[in-house]
This record gives structure tokens, C-alpha cells and sequence, in this order.
């Protein structure tokens, strides 16, 4: 019976110090929102099933939630159900060491319903708001899963919204969709946030569509802020690292550049396996991969798309594929020239 009891002793206090402490403020235009219920979930879909305790912000917004290590994405919503929160890091990675996390605050409308002119097909549209207010060059994305974190090409993308705000999806099967609203600072379809920018992730998601019939929604963004986290929003990190330089021709580090890295061999416009933030004035990156295994990388100026004329664009040379092995344990560094892209 001793040992039984020292078992069950030892299994409690194993998990307890396996538990992480992820602390937080939920705000709502900068101002903290007291009442919110917190929850963490495995992945992005906040209609999973969550992850430990609810955690309730006190007056100053503040909140407190013990998780086991790994991935979680953080969301809240009053009791009333008229706010909805996210952290615009989502998904965190919680470890050994206290996490922090803000969590911005917007208002919740329900969508409208009403017959759409396909009975084979369904229709979603609506207006992207700031503050409550119509905003113009954001791109709405629609994603079928989770699975890459709601970034990428996803299923369909919108047009830019234009001064009112206003966005549409025709001929969409039936099904259910995650809504993304994104804004970036260079009016860009696509590409890494940053500071400055805007996203917004829809409250309701997923949002069953059916067809015959139109939903009319309205999804509010928040500005990205990260204080002292300057550069993109990063990837989900992999336990893999490498880090590098990109240069000119003559050798220079190169500044606002991107390192990318592909699984295809066929690089193609949709979104890298691997992208790192903008270089630095050194030129410098660091990324991590999930996995190991043979990558197609280079460097570039913008992202999405194909290469345009003056762009500065660069492969891997070590080898004549562009293709880059990657290991498990010390990645060499690597360095990448990139040149402009010329027709000529």
C-alpha cells in the first residue's frame, strides 16, 4: 500500500511540475475587459473542445491558466457572449518557462441569413470593420481546417474590401469555413504581419454555409501589437533550427529580405513550407523546421506571386536542384545570394 501511495504521490507532483503557468490581459480598444472567460485549445478552432480550466479575467483584465507544454491557441468571450477575444499569436508554445499573452477584445453580431439565388451553392458576404467603422485593402480568406494554423493559400480568397468595407464569396459548396481578415501595411493580398498591420478572426468560426442561402457577417480586425516583437508574426516553431545569411553579389548583407523553403522541388505560388522574418541590416535569419528532409529554399524581396522585374530574388547554389538537406541536431549555416530579377 506504501509503495502504491508513493506511486500516486510521484505521478501528482510529476504533473504539476509539468504544468506551465500562462498568464494574460484581455483588452477591448486598449482597455482591459474584466469577465472574460479564457480558454486554451489545441489548435485553432475555438468551437474544439478546450484544453484545462476556464480562466475569468479579474478588473484589470488580467488572467491566469495552468497547461501542460505544447501548442495551444487562446481564446475568450464574455458570459453574455457580446465580446470575442484571440491572441493574435496564436498558436502559443507553452515549455518550462511563464508564458505571457494579450488577448485583443472585439464585438460580437450574429450573422443573417437569407436565400441565395444558387440552390446548389451558398454565398457569404459582408463588411470589414475597424473600431466599428468600414475599412478599405483587406483580403478575407476563407480555410476549410485548422491544420496550418489559418495561414497560407487556404480554400478562397477575397478581393480587396474597398470603402465600405465590403467583401463576397460566390459558388461555395457546402460546408463549414473558417474566416481570416487580414490588412497589411503595403495593401499586400499576402504575406507575413507585422507590426501595424490588421487581422481580425471571426468569432463564429466555423461558420456553416448551406446551400440556397446567403450569410451576411461582420467581422471586426484589431492592430497588431506586439511591443517589443518587431519583426513577423512567426510560423509554428519546429524543434529543427537553421540559421543564415543573405547577400548581394559582391557579398553585402542584404536587409528586408525573406528566406524560403519548400518541400516541392516545383516552387510554386503557394505558401512556403518555412519563411522567416525580414532580414536585418546584417542580413541575417533564423528559422526552425517540423521535419527533416531534403528542402527547395532561396530569398526574396516580397512574398506570393512570381518574382517581379527589380525584385531581389536568390536559390541556394550548393546544389544544382536548389535543394538543401536538413538534418536533426546543428544545421551548417547557409548563405544565399540574391540578385534582381531581370527579363533580359
Amino acid at each position: 500500500m506504501n509503495i502504491i501511495r508513493a506511486i500516486l504521490f510521484l505521478l501528482c507532483c510529476s504533473g504539476s511540475v509539468m504544468a506551465t503557468q500562462v498568464e494574460g490581459r484581455v483588452v477591448l480598444n486598449e482597455k482591459p475587459l474584466a469577465s472574460m472567460q479564457v480558454q486554451a485549445y489545441s489548435d485553432l478552432d475555438p468551437s474544439g473542445k478546450p484544453l484545462g480550466s476556464i480562466a475569468t479575467t479579474d478588473t484589470e483584465g488580467l488572467f491566469s491558466l495552468d497547461l501542460p507544454p505544447g501548442f495551444v491557441a487562446l481564446y475568450a468571450r464574455s458570459k453574455d457572449g457580446r465580446y470575442f477575444a484571440f491572441c493574435g499569436r496564436n498558436p502559443l508554445q507553452v515549455g518550462s518557462l511563464r508564458v505571457w499573452a494579450g488577448l485583443q477584445a472585439v464585438e460580437v453580431t450574429d450573422p443573417v441569413f437569407s436565400v441565395y439565388d444558387d440552390q446548389y451553392t451558398a454565398s457569404l458576404e459582408g463588411v470589414v470593420t475597424f473600431e466599428g467603422k468600414p475599412i478599405s485593402d483587406a483580403f478575407v480568406s476563407l480555410y476549410l481546417d485548422v491544420a496550418d494554423d489559418l495561414k497560407g493559400q487556404g480554400y478562397r480568397h477575397s478581393a480587396g474590401t474597398g470603402a465600405d468595407g465590403f467583401f463576397a464569396f460566390d459558388g461555395l459548396p457546402e460546408s463549414n469555413y473558417f474566416l481570416v481578415v487580414r490588412k497589411r501595411q503595403n495593401l499586400e493580398p499576402v504575406g507575413p504581419l507585422v507590426d501595424g498591420d490588421f487581422m481580425g478572426v471571426y468569432a463564429g468560426n466555423p461558420i456553416s454555409l448551406k446551400s440556397g442561402r446567403t450569410a451576411v457577417v461582420t467581422l471586426p480586425m484589431v492592430e497588431r501589437k506586439s511591443g517589443s516583437r518587431k519583426g513577423a508574426l512567426p510560423d509554428r516553431p519546429g524543434p529543427i533550427k537553421l540559421a543564415g545569411r543573405i547577400v548581394d553579389i559582391s557579398g553585402k548583407p542584404l536587409a528586408n529580405l525573406h528566406f524560403f523553403a519548400y518541400r516541392d522541388p516545383v516552387i510554386g505560388h503557394q505558401r512556403p513550407d518555412v519563411l522567416s522574418a525580414q532580414t536585418g541590416a546584417d542580413g541575417q535569419f533564423e528559422v526552425s523546421f517540423r521535419e527533416p528532409g531534403i528542402y527547395y529554399v532561396g530569398a526574396r524581396e516580397a512574398y506570393g506571386d512570381s518574382p517581379a522585374p527589380g525584385e531581389l530574388f536568390g536559390l541556394y547554389s550548393g546544389r544544382a536542384d536548389h535543394g538543401l538537406q536538413i538534418v536533426v541536431g546543428n544545421n551548417d549555416p547557409v548563405v544565399i545570394q540574391a540578385t534582381p530579377i531581370r527579363l533580359d
